[in-house]
């Protein structure tokens, strides 16, 4: 009977040890955007899904989904490493444009216009309707190098339309621009912020 007590008894010390050594779990900490809903989980990865926007903005491209050692090696030699060198990358930007305006463009050009995209595309390109620009090799878009061409075809871009609708190059780019309207300001910040606006008010 003596051995059962004592059993007995180093068995409830053992739990007991147990349950004050387990360290409760830990608070998530408040940021005090719980009631937002807004994210771009499929195009980040998702180690950085909670990231402010300025942070992944000047993040290197891996942290697009999809960009991975191959795409990531083929962007750096173009001298693209970060997520805003993407959303600024000149040839990006010149073919959004002209995709964007072909979708304006009539079949009658004005008497007298003086309209004209010369130092964006080659010489032979010059002359052409905005559409059928879209439709040209990348090649055709002025100071892009045959390198340059090369290695966005490995990326699946072949004409300007494909580089305007390049998703990496999209995404860097409404990243880029949230995080201009971003308020980055933590919890505690912002309630001294509201504090000193009604005092002031």
């Amino acid at each position: 009977m003596g051995n059962t007590k004592l059993i007995f008894s180093n068995k409830l010390k053992n739990t007991y040890r147990n349950m004050s050594s387990e360290e409760p779990p830990a608070k998530k900490k408040k940021t005090g955007w719980e009631d937002h809903k807004l994210n771009v989980s499929e195009a980040i990865m998702k180690a950085d899904e909670g990231k402010h926007f300025t942070d992944i903005a000047s993040s290197e491209i891996s942290i697009l989904q999809g960009i991975g050692p191959k795409s990531e090696h083929l962007l750096t030699a173009m001298y693209i490493t970060t997520v805003t060198d993407l959303a600024s990358y000149k040839y990006f930007l010149i073919a959004r444009s002209i995709v964007a305006l072909a979708e304006t463009e009539t079949d009658f050009r004005p008497s007298g216009s003086t309209m004209n995209i010369d130092k964006a595309v080659d010489k032979a390109y010059e002359s052409k309707k905005l559409s059928e620009i879209v439709e040209s090799p990348v090649e055709a878009l002025e100071g892009l190098s045959e390198n340059a061409g090369r290695i966005l075809g490995e990326l699946g871009v072949k004409t300007v339309r494909d580089l305007a609708n390049l998703k990496y190059c999209r995404w860097a780019e409404g990243v880029v621009t949230a995080a201009k309207y971003e308020n980055t300001m933590t919890e505690k910040e912002r309630k001294q912020e509201r504090l000193l606006n009604r005092l002031s008010t």
